[in-house]
């Protein structure tokens, strides 16, 4: 059994994994697109200093002079004690999905990891083993939420009629990739 060392405490890697919440991917984009509303934050915005209002840091890792296991992960001591990692070498495009994806596991799977282990640290990486299907699940609904917290379906359809159908466009306007608004816009029947 692996053990992770804070700094402070150490736990066991088993008692840190992500719980999958099982609900539908309409669901949690509805979920996701729900909390983007709480939390005032719109296309564009800026998810960095969203992340710094919530209580979380950012640290950007160099994967040639860091050699720590997490890269694209979160690690959440508390709902307003998280650090998220993104490598150094990605576009912001890439980052931003990220830093969605990691909140998804601060929104989605945190309340229900803390139930269960109280006062435990929780980490989410976003390379699991492909064999572990509870921790695919956990990072297939992480990946739904930060597409519905990026690209409110209301807020996207308008903007892909608006753009001209032009996925390019529309990712610009929401600072994700081209690859990301075509599977929003594929998810949303829009192509």
């Amino acid at each position: 059994m692996r053990t992770f060392d804070s700094g402070q405490s150490r736990w066991e890697m088993s008692e840190s994994k992500p719980i999958p919440t099982r609900a539908s991917k309409e669901r949690i984009h509805a979920f996701a697109e729900e909390i983007a509303k709480k939390l005032s934050f719109g296309p564009g915005d800026d998810i960095e200093m969203l992340v710094k209002r919530l209580g979380g840091k950012i640290h950007i890792k160099d994967p040639i002079n860091f050699s720590g296991e997490y890269p694209e992960s979160i690690i959440i001591r508390s709902a307003t004690d998280f650090t998220i990692f993104v490598p150094s070498m990605t576009s912001p495009e890439r980052d931003r999905f990220t830093i969605a994806h990691e909140l998804g596991h601060l929104a989605l799977h945190y309340p229900l990891f803390l139930q269960k282990y109280p006062g435990t640290p929780m980490i989410a990486t976003r390379w699991v083993d492909e064999t572990d299907q509870i921790q695919q699940r956990a990072e297939w609904e992480a990946n739904w939420f930060a597409a519905g917290f990026l690209m409110g379906g209301k807020a996207f359809k308008e903007a892909f009629i608006e753009c001209r159908k032009s996925l390019s466009l529309v990712a610009s306007k929401f600072g994700v990739s081209a690859a990301a608004a075509e599977i929003r816009a594929k998810n949303l029947s829009l192509i």
